[in-house]
């Protein structure tokens, strides 16, 4: 089976189960490297192509990788911006070298219903969703905790259900917490898009930027509006922190149709990492 007819077979799955069709064709769901004719030894999905992705891929004897963020370090893995940067070459050089193939699944992963990475970001969180539609396109994840909870104890639950070393954490630490909207990656919400809830627990948002579209500082409004009585929280966790294990999920369903090559979920894994205690 080539990477080229796991990844039509993947197209057609998806009609089948209703999957809106892309007006135009998807910038980010293509083929960013390597032959896609070529016989698949083993399959790899992963939150991100990275080089240490990419050696345990090798060394697992799998040669076509479907990840679900870029490349080539920006999202739309235009490399020509790159030029001769040596690690970009030394990056290219290993693939052509070891003959991988990477196909990105990105839209493709966040049309789906439900949407496969917020699916897999609940999952691991072991929640669910206070209604099915809401991990459907356009739509956040709302959950009414079991059990209320302190935004301490909150943030020390999420931080061990994901594994996440370095995370960021805004709002008073005593404050009573009873829903919580979910965010993977940079699909944030701002508390305007979710006023009902108590904590937004995702993986990045802006603190302002230079980008021509308007942000939004979800950690100031939460400040703010906890100083004018209605406390709010933010958990940050990181794009991997949140995303990665989405792709576990899209290893597990593409291997419900595809039976004739090994599939295998291979994290990319948080880059980030906490100073040591000992250091100053």
């Amino acid at each position: 089976m080539t990477p080229r007819q796991v990844v039509d077979a993947i197209y057609a799955k998806a009609a089948a189960e209703g999957v809106p069709p892309f007006t135009r064709p998807s910038r980010r769901d293509t083929f960013k490297i390597g032959d896609p004719d070529i016989k698949i030894t083993g399959i790899a999905t992963t939150g991100m192509s990275t080089f240490d992705m990419l050696k345990r891929a090798v060394a697992d004897g799998r040669n076509f990788i479907i990840t679900h963020e870029d490349t080539w370090f920006r999202d739309d893995d235009i490399v020509d911006f790159q030029a001769d940067d040596p690690i970009y070459l030394a990056k290219k050089a290993f693939i052509e070298e070891h003959r991988l193939v990477i196909w990105r699944n990105h839209d493709l992963a966040h049309r789906m219903h439900p949407d496969q990475l917020f699916a897999g970001q609940l999952r691991l969180l072991g929640w669910q969703a206070d209604k099915d539609d809401t991990v459907a396109i356009g739509r956040w994840p709302i959950v009414t905790l079991p059990q209320p909870m302190t935004l301490e104890a909150l943030a020390r639950y999420v931080t061990q259900r994901t594994g996440t070393r370095s995370h960021r954490i805004t709002g008073p630490r005593g404050m009573m917490v009873r829903k919580v909207a979910i965010g993977v990656g940079y699909a944030f919400p701002d508390f305007t898009q979710v006023p009902e809830v108590d904590v937004i627990v995702g993986g990045e948002s802006a603190e302002g930027s230079d980008s021509n579209l308007p942000t939004y500082d979800v950690t100031a409004f939460a400040q703010d509006s906890t100083l004018l009585g209605h406390p709010r929280g933010v958990i940050l966790l990181g794009h991997m922190g949140t995303e990665d294990i989405g792709m576990k999920l899209m290893a597990e369903w593409i291997g419900s149709f595809v039976h004739d090559v090994s599939i295998r979920y291979m994290p990319a894994t948080e880059p980030f990492t906490p100073l040591s205690a000992t250091q100053g």
